[in-house]
């Protein structure tokens, strides 16, 4: 439920005093209304302009366009049959996002992509790409090197993929003897192993760049989800972080951790643009939230942990988990112990599409959902948290009692529903097979050994 509760007490608490002067600046400058909810509302959306471009690079016939597919999570890229090559640069912008891209770049090539002309002849300066993916399905050659170098004298990321690990593991285990003892965990080992081997051969720094082994069929496999999350732990400005997190998603413990601490910074400019807005009013309470924003605020979580109906269907399909089985868990879960974020997930998204306006949220309140989450919200209004919490934030703005409890409010519902969603990302992300959770673990481990 909603209320207040012992597990979640500071869940606005936890502003420091650099927000609460950000606050105070911010309600001098433009004072609790419009112009301070229209650039609360820029300053939330300012991730969907970051322009990012990743490059997949390698020969034809490597797994670039079924690693582009698996990173967007659709089949967007054609991949090419046997005995099919081409040449061409092609560009796949994100269905959920278009200014990031996706681009399947040559490699190196002799006569049309020599090494001193590469650069320029794939069209672009090294500096028009954010990440590099120097992908092959086999060994790592002196080009794929010679393009490492390039991108490291110009201080980009790289990150060097090997595909298809899940067919070298089913070769290698058909072609074993019968009275011969190989395991799966024997055949990773000994790829990375030869791996390694090839990287020291052409003087690759081997304790500062992993190989991400990957399953191009499942992104959650093997080393996938930590492909992932360095990616977006790599980004070079929180804007950019931002953009992937909510973009190219992932799952597993790490990348919870890192959306968690990303939506605890945004809910600060959400409640802000909640109390200036306002519109509709907390019953017995003289204060108004707009719930329009907490609602699109909350569905940003649900969308960005994954959790999203679309999202769970391609978690399900990815780790080829019976279809419904982890929807009908979650649903459950939401229902029997998060009723509040089960109304806005079932009910909200179809109330929102006709919220175009304050106004006309005001009006859409009179549905069942919208007077449930109002008569949540009425709780945590008149709790002892709320009051406490309105003596720091009279002084910031002044008289406008009625905007100061919207924000807390707004905040600290925000606050309960962030910690909830992070407990039901977990449970979800629970639906791992143990071999997968173990794979990830392994690869954490070995990177920390190094």
């Amino acid at each position: 439920m909603a209320q207040p509760n012992a597990n979640n007490e500071k869940s606005w608490g936890d502003t420091d005093e650099s927000t609460y002067k950000y606050i105070e600046g911010l309600v001098k400058k433009h004072g609790v209304g419009k112009k301070l909810y229209d650039e609360m509302k820029v300053e939330r959306d300012k991730w969907r302009k970051e322009a990012i471009n990743i490059a997949f690079i390698g020969q034809a016939r490597q797994g670039k366009s079924s690693l582009i597919n698996a990173n967007i999570g659709r089949k967007v890229a054609k991949v090419r049959a046997t005995g099919v090559c081409t040449t061409d640069i092609r560009s796949f912008a994100h269905p959920k996002n278009p200014n990031i891209i996706m681009w399947d770049v040559p490699g190196v090539d002799a006569v049309k992509f020599p090494r001193d002309q590469y650069f320029d002849k794939i069209g672009y300066n090294v500096n028009n790409y954010d990440f590099f993916l120097i992908v092959t399905k086999d060994i790592f050659s002196s080009d794929a090197k010679y393009v490492a170098d390039l991108v490291q004298e110009n201080n980009k990321r790289f990150y060097l993929v090997r595909t298809h690990i899940d067919d070298t593991i089913e070769k290698q285990l058909d072609d074993k003897d019968d009275d011969e003892f190989l395991s799966e965990e024997d055949i990773v080992a000994d790829v990375r192993k030869n791996i390694q081997e090839e990287l020291e051969t052409f003087a690759f720094d081997t304790n500062k760049f992993k190989v991400y082994l990957v399953n191009n069929k499942n992104s959650l496999e093997f080393d996938f989800p930590k492909l992932k999350e360095d990616i977006c732990r790599d980004s070079v400005s929180e804007l950019q972080q931002e953009a992937l997190l909510l973009t190219i998603g992932g799952y597993g413990r790490q990348m919870i951790d890192l959306k968690y601490s990303l939506f605890k910074k945004r809910l600060t400019k959400a409640a802000l643009a909640s109390a200036a807005g306002g519109a509709v009013p907390i019953p017995g309470v003289s204060a108004t939230v707009d719930i329009g924003i907490l609602i699109e605020e909350t569905l940003t979580y649900f969308e960005g942990f994954g959790l999203s109906k679309e999202s769970i269907e391609s978690l399900e399909e990815l780790n080829e988990v019976p279809n419904g089985t982890i929807e009908i868990a979650l649903t459950n879960k939401l229902y029997n112990e998060y009723r509040l974020l089960y109304v806005i997930r079932e009910g909200a998204p179809r109330a929102l599409s006709s919220w175009d306006s304050v106004k006309s949220a005001a009006l859409s309140i009179a549905s069942t959902s919208g007077r449930y989450i109002l008569s949540q919200l009425s709780l945590v209004a008149t709790s002892e948290t709320v009051e406490t919490g309105a003596k720091w934030l009279l002084p910031i703005v002044g008289s406008v009692v009625a905007a100061g409890i919207s924000y807390l409010v707004t905040s600290y519902q925000l606050g309960c529903f962030l910690d909830q969603l992070k407990i039901i990302a977990e449970f979800a992300n629970s639906y791992l097979s143990d071999v997968e959770r173990h794979r990830i673990t392994a690869f954490e481990a070995n990177s920390d050994e190094d």
